[in-house]
């Protein structure tokens, strides 16, 4: 995903994003202030809210944390990647 795609999905390079609860009960992340539609849903079963209980939220964000940490690693490893376009001497 380039950065364009980025600045496209979160408005500029400043988001502020915000994880909300849903009325069908669904955690979202969305840009903060905005009524279009989530970037991100996260549903839980009932059975796993019984298990986290009020630990839910904490969750989804620890989740939406690591897939947005996940992206941007990925981001950066591209711009740091080297393109080789000659064929090497040895190969092992």
């Amino acid at each position: 995903m380039s950065i364009e795609q980025l600045k496209a999905l979160f408005g500029n390079q400043d988001a502020i994003l915000e994880l909300v609860q849903l009325e069908g009960g669904e955690l979202a992340l969305r840009n903060a202030g905005s009524e279009q539609e989530p970037l991100v849903k996260i549903q839980f079963n009932d059975e796993v809210k019984a298990l986290l209980g009020d630990q839910t939220p904490i969750v989804a964000q620890h989740m939406i944390q690591a897939a947005l940490f996940g992206l941007l690693e990925k981001q950066v490893n591209e711009w740091q990647a080297e393109v080789v376009d000659e064929q090497p001497k040895y190969l092992s």
